[in-house]
């Protein structure tokens, strides 16, 4: 009973698991019939999902391009530069200071506060001053910072480099630069004395419409410099030039009184009645 039992058993396992594999045998393509690609296909899909996944050498190249620019854009970000304007950022709070214009500048340099206002600005504009006279060359900001040079202001002084930016400026034709210049030649400051160079350039700064120079001028040839040929023209530039200054204007006076003294009658007649400037 017991042997028959199992064989009945053993035959009802094999036969449920031919019928088990008989149900689940594949067909040899499990997508025939539908309107789908075949496994090779979706292979040859994935492998070049991988391969466009896989960046080239030119892509690779393209983001270390990328990463550079982005560090120098970061580097550069401490100081906020415009054409007229820097922004920086203290320890404290943010501040933006304006920079000098090119009318402001040379009002300020001949009214002599050039100097005093970098200081008030307390010399956070000095690397622009200084980018301004040795790269662009603006003659007034070369001056500036020839004068800050020679002075000190908010650099070390440095004579010999001080000359060298004061005397690009009168080279540029900045009247304040030029009569500076005359000024060391005639005095002997930083320079050999040399009176002839010390005329020529304080007639330019003058023959410029500069009145400060346009009283040194007459101031010096008041004290024997320059020619009798230059005194009715000195003259009249000086005369006919107006002088708001109550001070300035009575310093000239004193000093046409005295070239006056020096010329014919008829000549300062003729210097009063005709504008040379």
């Amino acid at each position: 009973m017991n042997r028959i039992f199992v064989l009945l058993l053993a035959y009802g396992v094999l036969a449920g698991g031919y019928a088990t594999g008989q149900d689940m045998e594949p067909s040899k393509n499990i997508f025939s019939g539908l309107d789908m690609p075949a496994p090779a296909a979706v292979s040859e899909s994935a492998a070049a999902v991988a391969s466009a996944a896989k960046p080239t050498a030119e892509q690779l190249a393209d983001q270390a391009r990328q990463e550079r620019a982005a560090v120098a854009a970061s580097a550069a970000a401490t100081t906020l530069y415009t054409e007229q304007t820097v922004t920086t950022v203290p320890s404290t709070a943010l501040s933006t200071i304006q920079l000098y214009g090119q009318d402001e500048l040379i009002t300020l340099i001949a009214l002599h506060k050039h100097l005093q206002l970098v200081i008030d600005d307390e010399c956070q504009l000095t690397p622009d001053i200084e980018a301004r006279a040795k790269v662009l060359m603006l003659p007034s900001y070369q001056y500036l910072w020839g004068d800050m040079l020679l002075t000190g202001t908010c650099v070390s002084k440095d004579a010999a480099s001080g000359v060298d930016y004061m005397r690009g400026a009168a080279e540029q034709g900045f009247p304040a630069a030029l009569m500076r210049m005359a000024g060391y030649y005639e005095k002997g400051r930083y320079v050999q004395v040399n009176t002839r160079q010390a005329e020529v350039l304080m007639h330019e700064a003058a023959a410029l419409g500069y009145l400060e120079a346009q009283i040194a001028w007459v101031d010096m040839l008041t004290r024997g410099l320059g020619s009798p040929l230059d005194y009715e023209e000195a003259y009249s530039w000086l005369h006919h030039t107006v002088i708001a200054d109550d001070k300035q204007h009575a310093k000239a006076r004193r000093l046409l009184d005295k070239l006056a003294a020096r010329m014919p009658a008829n000549i300062v007649t003729r210097a009063k009645a005709y504008n040379l400037n």
